[in-house]
């Protein structure tokens, strides 16, 4: 085979960003503690050792990882209920391996084994993301390593498990199952500090306008018939927001008391803010949702009339039942999210309530405790200002102000010692390192290929944007590395093999092995 043939598959451009990043990030760790430094650089080369195995274990067999996917996923089961029994404690979570000095987290390589074993099961000829059963089989799949991560506990590894759902939404996942968590997820977190009844209003009110704005400019009928049942859905949902509201006053003086932080009211008569609010708004919101539905019913039976078949279409009624049952389930969820979110965030431990308070209520406030980590990450980045102090010259990181700052926070050193270009500098390359990654993804000929590479690419993506939102206050703290840049020989090694394993196989596809 000649050189250039065997130079054919390599994919240069993920290969130098990725050492570029790697060569940085040991470089800031080495500028936090230069022993921890030296060993960035060992786990490192045992990293790439890993991968070469890898590579002659495979040898010319292009199905080799989809076909010893279920033993990648086996092997990473057993080693987290190891860990359960024999793992050792460290921050309160018992997620780690120790063998002397050394420490080995398996919750890294259980990413690994997941998104191959679901790559698997979607190659094959009869997989459908529409089906039902197929997507149980799928979440069987990744709640699995998820409950037994949850058992540690490790928040952070579980968030980063919800990243495959944009592989999954490339491979014809319907969108509406990942936006629904999501847009229940917000409103969980704005109940928190807000009334759930305005929280509510609010939102259905901006379903409201996306409706009445998809009718306003959308002439196909099936679009028309969905965002007419989801007009009723939403007019029933304001009725229904107005009468919980005055059901409450109903309740027995010490059932009131238990849920006064979710109904703050006590009169029948609008004596309360929050009566007159939810009524009048709510009132509208019905009116506005009502009035079009009327007027489309006028206009489809005039329609019917004058049409020589005097019945609606069966799919159409079809469609419209369907979004109005499904628009109520939504609005239902969201209200019960909504109205329990305060009792579910009165109960988590204090910790953990101060870590999402500090997004509302800023670090200051906590920083004795849990806005610690955030105030002095946010002090050593606006220090390093433009330019930054230099290279191992960062004032606050040799003071060792910033908790964990060889880990989850070493963008902070990047900050101080780089400053404000060095740090862009950073984000602009992991975002074409990544980038490329999905591209790659998006060219393979398989759907095997296609879906690791997108859960890669995913993968990657959540860790890189998640720290960084961390550092800078936009997200509450959590155990997020930053990818081949924070320290941690179990972190370097699972994002070495994840991304070596899909640079094998693009590799194999591009030479037309068998």
């Amino acid at each position: 085979m000649s050189q250039s043939r065997l130079l054919k598959g390599i994919d240069w451009a993920v290969l130098i960003l990725g050492f570029l990043i790697v060569t940085f990030g040991i470089m800031n760790v080495y500028s936090v503690n230069p022993d921890l430094g030296v060993k960035q650089l060992i786990w490192f080369g045992l990293g790439v050792v890993m991968i070469l195995i890898l590579i002659i274990a495979s040898g010319n067999n292009r199905n080799f990882f989809e076909i010893y996917s279920p033993v990648f996923y086996i092997i990473s089961l057993v080693l987290l209920v190891g860990v359960l029994i024999v793992g050792k404690e460290i921050n309160g979570a018992k997620a780690w391996y120790r063998f002397g000095p050394l420490s080995l987290q398996p919750a890294e390589f259980a990413k690994i084994g997941t998104a191959l074993l679901i790559a698997n099961f979607i190659n094959h000829s009869n997989a459908n993301l529409k089906d039902l059963g197929f997507i149980g089989k799928i979440l069987l799949i990744i709640a699995i390593p998820v409950v037994l991560i949850l058992l540690q506990p490790d928040l952070g590894s579980v968030i980063i498990f919800c990243s495959l759902s944009i592989a999954l939404y490339r491979e014809g996942l319907n969108p509406w199952i990942i936006l629904a968590p999501i847009i229940l997820l917000i409103i969980f977190l704005i109940s928190i500090v807000q009334i759930p009844f305005y929280v509510l209003l609010v939102f259905g009110f901006i379903i409201l306008t996306i409706a009445l704005l998809i009718l306003a400019f959308n002439y196909n009928q099936n679009v028309v018939d969905a965002m007419h049942g989801v007009l009723i859905g939403l007019s029933i949902f304001f009725l229904l927001l107005i009468g919980i509201c005055y059901l409450v006053e109903d309740l027995s003086e010490e059932t009131r008391e238990s849920f006064g932080h979710l109904f703050p009211m006590r009169s029948l008569f609008f004596s309360e803010p929050i009566f007159f609010n939810t009524t009048f708004f709510g009132l509208i919101g019905f009116f506005i949702s009502i009035i079009p539905v009327l007027i489309l019913k006028l206009t489809e039976q005039k329609e019917i009339n004058d049409s020589p078949f005097k019945t609606q279409s069966g799919l159409a009624a079809n469609v419209l039942n369907f979004s109005i049952i499904a628009s109520i389930v939504l609005l239902l969820f969201a209200s019960t999210v909504s109205f329990i979110s305060p009792i579910i965030f009165e109960k988590l431990p204090k910790h953990q309530k101060e870590r999402v308070m500090v997004l509302y209520e800023g670090e200051a406030k906590y920083r004795d405790t849990s806005g610690y980590n955030l105030l002095y990450a946010k002090t050593a980045i606006g220090s390093g200002e433009l330019y930054g102090k230099g290279y191992n010259q960062g004032t606050i990181k040799k003071g060792r102000f910033v908790p964990e700052q060889q880990t989850d926070y070493i963008f902070t050193a990047v900050g101080e010692e780089w400053g404000f270009i060095g740090s862009t500098a950073l984000v602009i390359v992991y975002a074409i390192f990544v980038g490329r990654l999905f591209f790659l993804a998006e060219h393979q000929k398989n759907r095997f290929a296609r879906f690791y590479g997108y859960a890669v690419a995913s993968i990657l993506f959540f860790h890189f944007f998640i720290n960084i939102a961390m550092v800078i206050g936009l997200f509450p703290t959590v155990g997020i590395p930053l990818p081949f840049f924070s320290y941690g020989g179990s972190s370097l090694w699972g994002f070495t093999i994840l991304i070596g394993i899909f640079l094998i196989i693009h590799y194999k596809n591009s030479q037309g092995f068998i």
